[in-house]
């Protein structure tokens, strides 16, 4: 395979005066230079062997400078990164250097444990920040570089995927990335070839698993390829893709989720998006989107040593208009694959201001159903959203007995009247099904990542289907959700651990597990776009949401 390209600045060198600020690295600064995964999460810890990026100030040249050659030096443009776990101190191998991020390679024979790390600056060092380094850390290169949304994949001929030039099931492909572990040799120049020995590597595309035939360096220091053969029955623009890897029978870390392009044609088509619409993301422009749902949500939440229960009908609408790039990367661009789970991780690595706007729908949506009458109504300050309680409401000591429900089963029509300024007039029907009851809510009152999570449920739309997610925040604010789908009619699903291991451990404050677990139904339709947008969906859903902490 050729190499991955990498595009970087021009180097345009500039002296640095002895006075400048020392080097000092950003919180959470330390990254796989491929997932950028927080340092917090299972798969947060640096490999042996592998790239990584350190963001922060003062660490290099302001105008970016690269190694301009192999062997990698251990000095490049006044910029050094040292390693040091129980003693051992080892250089690491300069990729590229700048004030506020620089690129290195961890020797392989760096020990594995938990240390700090170092960026020097002509002479002057950071204070130190810590680093855990294991044997194995998979990320996987991702088209937008901040590690989500289309993975960096190329077929035999070296095309790479995308939705316009999709990959065929039973088609064997190599994927890019780094942290797969230790080579053994020298990391500043070409490594050898061959499947890493001691390391086992897992490939998940769409829930189903696909044939790994390679798992080592692509023949560039840093840089690992793992080969796999796409499984049969997987179609789809986004679809969700993982890769799993262990060395010396130690527990599998798996990688960030990405997506890949899988169909029958170059391009693509999609159960979950029109064609217009994939073409307009296709394009590079901006993308507007609408959706306007109808909801009933239960959930119990403990509190400072009592109890909060809520149990609420509402209604909502969203219209936002975005940059498709940003689209591509937030996660909305997964799809949703019955019986199989993906998850998301919060990137604190990507800068810049957001690209999302909000859109004006009117002033109004109104609501007219078997209980009558209601309206949903622009949230105030904040442009596009659309907000109304419907009924019921939250039970605590001192607090007023909640309203009626409204969301009987049923037909709703929906309507924006003559529409807003930015979004046409639209008029939907959202049927609202049998009651969805959580059978087994009260039995779960922790979740042990180790173990899968079974649950358990009756009622909803039997055609429809039921979206399981969790969610956890550690002690320093890294977080990470999963998100399954199965079908209404099945009336359970387990979660598998090696989706519930990719969440850290729950913090807890004020008695409160920063952890939630929500089981819910629905059944979101694209309908017929008013003017001004370009995808619009609708629907119902139904659930319940409990806090719970993971272990």
């Amino acid at each position: 395979m050729t190499k991955l390209p990498v595009f970087v600045l021009t180097v345009c060198l500039a002296a640095v005066p002895a006075f400048c600020a020392a080097p000092s690295i950003a919180a959470q600064g330390v990254k796989n230079a491929a997932s950028y995964a927080d340092p917090q999460l299972p798969n947060g810890s640096i490999a042996q062997g592998s790239i990584f990026n350190v963001f922060g100030s003062n660490m290099g040249p302001a105008a970016l400078a690269n190694a301009p050659s192999l062997p990698l030096p251990t000095t490049l443009s006044g910029t050094t990164v040292t390693v040091t776990i129980t003693g051992s101190v080892n250089q690491c191998f300069m990729v590229y250097t700048s004030a506020g991020q620089v690129a290195a390679i961890l020797p392989s024979t760096t020990p594995v444990g938990t240390g700090t790390i170092t960026v020097s600056y002509n002479g002057t060092p950071s204070p130190t920040a810590p680093i855990t380094v294991v044997k194995t850390s998979f990320g996987i290169f991702a088209i937008n570089q901040q590690g989500t949304g289309q993975a960096v994949i190329q077929d035999g001929n070296y095309n790479f995927n995308s939705s316009t030039f999709a990959f065929q099931p039973n088609e064997t492909v190599v994927l890019w990335g780094t942290g797969l572990g230790a080579i053994n040799g020298s990391d500043a120049t070409t490594p050898p070839t061959g499947n890493l020995p001691g390391i086992t590597v897992t490939v998940t595309v769409g829930g189903l698993n696909a044939p790994v035939t390679y798992a080592g360096r692509s023949g560039y220091a840093g840089d690992d390829q793992v080969a796999f053969t796409i499984p049969a029955g997987v179609t789809g623009c986004f679809v969700p893709l993982y890769v799993s890897a262990s060395a010396g029978g130690a527990t599998a870390v798996s990688s960030s989720f990405t997506t890949i392009a899988v169909g029958t044609a170059k391009t693509c088509t999609d159960p979950n998006f029109p064609a217009s619409f994939i073409q307009t993301v296709n394009s590079g422009g901006t993308i507007r989107t609408g959706s306007v749902s109808l909801s009933r949500s239960a959930s119990s939440t403990s509190f400072a040593g009592f109890t909060i229960n809520s149990n609420t009908d509402s209604g909502s609408g969203s219209f936002n208009q975005t940059t498709s790039s940003a689209y591509a990367g937030s996660g909305y661009l997964f799809d949703q694959q019955v019986g199989s789970c993906y998850v998301f991780t919060a990137n604190y690595s990507a800068t810049g201001t957001s690209t999302t706007t909000g859109l004006d729908a009117g002033s109004v949506i109104n609501i007219s159903g078997p209980s009558g009458p209601m309206k949903i109504t622009p949230v105030a300050g904040q442009k596009g959203s659309y907000s109304a309680t419907l009924g019921g409401g939250t039970t605590f000591p001192g607090a007023p007995p909640p309203t009626p429900l409204y969301l009987s089963p049923g037909t709703y029509a929906l309507d924006n009247g003559a529409g807003g300024a930015d979004v046409g007039a639209f008029k939907i029907n959202i049927i609202v099904p049998a009651v969805f009851t959580w059978t087994n809510m009260s039995q779960i009152t922790a979740v042990p990542r180790s173990q899968p999570l079974t649950l358990t449920w009756t009622g909803g739309d039997p055609n429809g289907q039921v979206q399981i997610t969790g969610f956890s925040v550690a002690a320093d604010n890294a977080e990470a959700a999963f998100v399954c789908h199965a079908p209404d009619s099945a009336g359970t699903f387990t979660v598998p651990a090696a989706i519930l291991e990719m969440l850290p451990a729950s913090t807890v404050v004020q008695g409160t597990a920063e952890g939630f677990l929500v089981l819910s139904t629905g059944n979101m339709t694209n309908g017929s776009v008013p003017s001004g947008l370009d995808l619009f969906s609708f629907g119902d859903s139904q659930g319940a949401s409990i806090s719970v902490p993971y272990q």
